[in-house]
């Protein structure tokens, strides 16, 4: 079974996000004796990797010609469109799902994001900072309006830009793969159509293919930790500062620490909060090729995300007996977290409760402990073997 991955750009074991899932699905595939190849239409910056078995750099005036005679030449049977940019979508997955149409291939359309992520804003304060050091004013002015306008102006003014976007991927795929089942009635309701045999989903599946043992969790540090791109609208670490300010003032942790870990266009406004708050327990590490230290070594993840389509860091963090805290910000979360179990939910945006749950598990070493236990174990559900074999089986009943 020979499958061809479509996407942007070429790909690298260093990227992050539906790059690195991209190359995890491609790799488990291949291990399962599928031939997997890349079709791209830019180069990446970093270094590409090399375990496809083929790859085609299309152009916008050749692709339906280029597209064709590759998936006849390679006995391509199924087309996975990874496409992320919407200016991409917008004309290369038609063009690809005709070529399927003549060639009898099956064309799948993933969805790696949470539906209607594009209708929230940004904070003010960072709208007004990114203006104010060279950050896109028509961008940020939007991002602004989204927040501070009530969300039922918003869907009725954007209805139908939105509309097209979720009916585009509908109507230009055989199946329509979305992270959880959790996440259909939320895209139907954007695009404006029913739930049917279109829709199925594959969860993500585990960064790594190591597991911290049990025995190691009573030696981790007393250290929380955070791993994300420094991006304010999406990942809000200015509240995790904020919850983080209450564990300081407090004074009854002062052998604790907060470790965050990423890079991005937001991590000098995030520095300044953290100055501004007074924060002496913050540690800034910036891009880090490995995490993994981070993992092994922390003992509570914090996630304060205003989105998510799935939360990598959530289950990279249960692996690694890493106890997660995460708001209740979007619908697949509770198949990551069972509150209470191996992790803990909090309602969105209720820093009191945040801060009174984060400071619970710092207070409780055996809860912490049991927890940790649970999250390794229950991660061990998202294995890479066990998630290629769900792709398996859809492209089984796909071809049937």
């Amino acid at each position: 079974m020979n499958i061809l991955f479509l996407t942007e750009s070429d790909l690298s074991p260093m990227q992050g996000g539906t790059e690195h899932i991209t190359l995890a699905v491609a790799e488990g595939l291949q291990r399962k004796g599928c031939g997997c190849f890349l079709a791209y239409g830019k180069e990446c910056l970093l270094r590409p990797a090399d375990s496809f078995a083929g790859k085609l750099k299309y152009t916008r005036e050749e692709a339906s010609v280029q597209l064709e005679e590759f998936i006849r030449n390679n006995n391509v049977c199924i087309v996975i469109s990874n496409l992320v940019d919407i200016t991409y979508k917008r004309w290369l997955l038609p063009v690809a799902y005709e070529v399927t149409r003549k060639t009898g291939a099956r064309m799948l359309a993933c969805f790696h994001a949470m539906p209607g992520e594009e209708l929230l804003g940004n904070s003010p304060a960072c709208c007004i900072y990114r203006i104010a050091h060279g950050g896109k004013l028509a961008a940020n002015l939007k991002d602004l309006a989204l927040r501070v306008a009530p969300s039922s102006f918003v869907r009725a003014v954007f209805r139908k830009y939105v509309r097209n976007r979720y009916r585009l991927l509908y109507d230009n795929c055989d199946r329509l793969v979305l992270l959880s089942s959790l996440f259909y009635q939320s895209f139907a309701d954007l695009g404006e159509m029913e739930v049917d045999y279109k829709f199925t989903h594959v969860p993500n599946s585990l960064t790594y293919d190591t597991f911290l043992r049990e025995e190691d969790i009573p030696s981790k540090r007393k250290e929380v930790m955070i791993l994300a791109r420094m991006d304010e609208k999406s990942k809000r670490i200015s509240e995790a500062l904020k919850i983080w300010q209450k564990v300081e003032q407090d004074g009854g942790h002062p052998d604790w620490c907060l470790t965050i870990v990423g890079g991005g266009q937001d991590l000098p406004y995030f520095k300044r909060i953290a100055t501004r708050l007074g924060l002496q327990k913050v540690r800034f590490e910036g891009r880090q090729e490995d995490a993994l230290q981070y993992y092994r070594r922390a003992s509570i993840f914090m996630m304060t995300s205003a989105y998510e389509g799935w939360g990598l860091t959530l289950t990279e963090s249960q692996q690694m007996g890493v106890v997660p805290l995460a708001w209740h910000s979007y619908a697949s979360l509770p198949e990551i977290i069972t509150d209470g179990k191996n992790g803990l939910i909090i309602p969105d945006g209720d820093r009191d409760e945040y801060y009174r749950k984060l400071t619970w598990l710092m207070d409780n070493p055996e809860k912490r402990y049991k927890m940790a236990v649970e999250s390794i174990r229950s991660s061990h559900r998202f294995e890479a073997e066990k998630v290629t074999g769900m792709w398996m089986s859809l492209f089984e009943e796909i071809l049937s």
